[in-house]
């Protein structure tokens, strides 16, 4: 039995409730402490992020700018600092640490504390992600200038709401209620990638299930107090667990979910269900919400959702029960195509009917593009084709730090395009090629302009069902039979090699050549084996 107080940290909220209950339940087995690779990537690149925020922002020397981050292993000094910061009005606290709030079974370290006009502090968090979108309403602070009252509305962009971030924001500020420091309004920061971004937690935003109405619109405030309270209920009963015929059961089953792929729990958790089990096989396709819904309308395994009619599971209990999902016809579409590949054995298969044709031409150029955690440019990868001969052709400056280092990189590239023979034909997969290119002009014209460029993606969605998504990776691997050198390719790898490549790795810079090229030619590889398709 885990004895103590009972807090959960500012990730429990927003992650899976079986892994809450595998922490506090001693009868689960501890999982290895090795880090899966996956999860430890993810953990290099948010740190490396933080650290490059933070060195620009104590760069800039700001009157009153506190930064406790070196306290972390003292838990009474870090939170002594903290007070005293707060008392003391400090206008921004980093890596401090809040009081335990033992009444609300919380503790937590926000990256930021912001402080309030009118007194009082905003939590804030670094994310090292994009926050900014198409839109009207994005509310943008600096780091000369974080404040809430200093922000800016934007007129041309929008700020995306990631409800996993504004539910860890809503946990700091229940923490700073608790301990009396919480400024007047209910707001939180996120400095993002591309952006410092101000979000209103009290503002309904996300659109969830509702007995009553089928949907309702919830804030992130919302979201929070009712993922919270029962991660408590969750902990409380598997901390009563001793391994005895008496022990309560617990209140979550494990469900297979994409967060799987890197929870830790998972070898002692998901993995043990049966091989049959539909969330295990097909961990990511479907939400837990879907599965529990799913399970309600009796399909538990693989095979009973392979043999389904989507469209009678829609309209019986299933249907109410995801109601709120906008793509809730397409999603279980989806799913049931996922389960007759996996019940078949099979990753890809060819649709039935006719397929659109793939454009040819005498010269033919696919192109590829790898950008960096600062969202530049470094390399413009081209596999230009010429009488069944493929030459590649790269445009490559990993230490690319400005807007006019990458738009001399990106004209390189664009001026071989437009010194091409008239004809030619440019293929990408999905947009980034296209859209990035378009930011630097004078593009070149006739059939290598941009917009004139062919994206291999929808020729191969109206060709092909998938259970592992339509990913170049997996299309090449599975339909083409392409393999990439690298036993691991993939764009977190290639943000760790530009790093270190950044840096002045001769290897990692070849690695990352090594990786554009593959993806070019598997672009090719993937155009001939749709060809010889149609």
């Amino acid at each position: 039995m885990i004895t103590g107080p009972l807090l959960l940290g500012g990730y429990a909220a927003k992650s899976c409730p079986r892994a809450v209950h595998n922490e506090h339940d001693a009868t689960v087995p501890r999982p290895s402490a090795v880090v899966p690779a996956s999860l430890q990537q993810l953990f290099d690149l948010g740190v490396a992020f933080e650290a490059e925020v933070l060195a620009a922002w104590a760069a800039l020397d700001l009157p009153g700018y506190v930064d406790l981050s070196d306290l972390d292993g003292d838990k009474r000094g870090h939170l002594g600092a903290t007070i005293g910061a707060m008392r003391a009005g400090a206008p921004v606290i980093v890596g401090g640490r809040l009081p335990d709030d033992t009444g609300g079974h919380r503790t937590g370290k926000p990256d930021l504390l912001i402080r309030a006009a009118g007194g009082g502090y905003h939590p804030g968090d670094i994310k090292a992600h994009q926050v900014l979108t198409k839109g009207t309403d994005a509310l943008v602070a600096t780091l000369g200038e974080p404040a809430l009252a200093d922000a800016v509305r934007l007129a041309d962009t929008g700020a995306k709401a990631h409800e996993n971030d504004l539910i860890q924001l809503a946990h700091y500020w229940r923490m700073l209620e608790a301990c009396g420091h919480r400024a007047q309004s209910a707001w939180g920061a996120i400095l993002g990638t591309d952006g410092f971004i101000w979000y209103d937690l009290a503002l309904p935003r996300f659109i969830t299930f509702s007995r009553r109405l089928g949907k309702a619109k919830r804030s992130a405030l919302d979201r929070y107090d009712h993922e919270h309270d029962f991660r408590v209920r969750i902990a409380t009963v598997a901390r009563q667990r001793t391994g005895t015929p008496d022990d309560p059961a617990p209140l979550v089953a494990p469900i297979g979910q994409a967060e799987c792929t890197t929870c830790k729990w998972a070898p002692v958790c998901v993995d043990e269900l049966p091989s049959t089990d539909l969330s295990r096989e097909l961990r990511g396709t479907l939400s837990v919400r879907e599965y529990l819904a799913l399970q309600g309308s009796g399909i538990r395994t693989v095979a009973s959702l392979a043999a389904s009619d989507p469209a009678a599971v829609l309209a019986g209990p299933y249907g109410t029960e995801v109601a709120h999902l906008a793509q809730r016809r397409h999603r279980l579409q989806k799913a049931a195509i996922a389960a007759q590949l996996s019940r078949d054995g099979l990753v890809l298969r060819l649709k039935d009917g006719p397929r659109p044709p793939v454009p040819r031409a005498g010269v033919e150029v696919d192109i590829d593009v790898e950008w960096g955690e600062d969202d530049r440019v470094y390399l413009w990868g081209l596999l230009i084709t010429t009488g069944g001969t493929s030459r590649y052709e790269a445009f490559f400056d990993p230490s690319v730090d400005s807007a006019a280092a990458e738009t001399e990189l990106a004209r390189r590239c664009l001026s071989r395009l437009g010194g091409l023979p008239d004809g030619t034909l440019v293929f990408h997969y999905t947009s980034p090629e296209r859209v990035r290119a378009r930011r630097f002009r004078p593009l070149p014209g006739g059939s290598v302009h941009p917009d004139r460029w062919i994206d291999v993606f929808p020729l191969v969605r109206a060709a092909v069902d998938s259970r592992a998504g339509l990913g170049l990776k997996t299309v090449a691997v599975h339909g083409a039979g392409f393999g990439w050198r690298d036993e691991d390719p993939g764009g977190r790898q290639s943000q760790e090699w530009h790093r270190a490549a950044r840096a002045g790795s001769p290897s990692a810079a070849q690695r990352l050549l090594d990786y554009n090229e593959d993806d070019v030619r598997a672009t090719l590889a993937v155009r001939r084996w749709l060809t010889g398709l149609t």
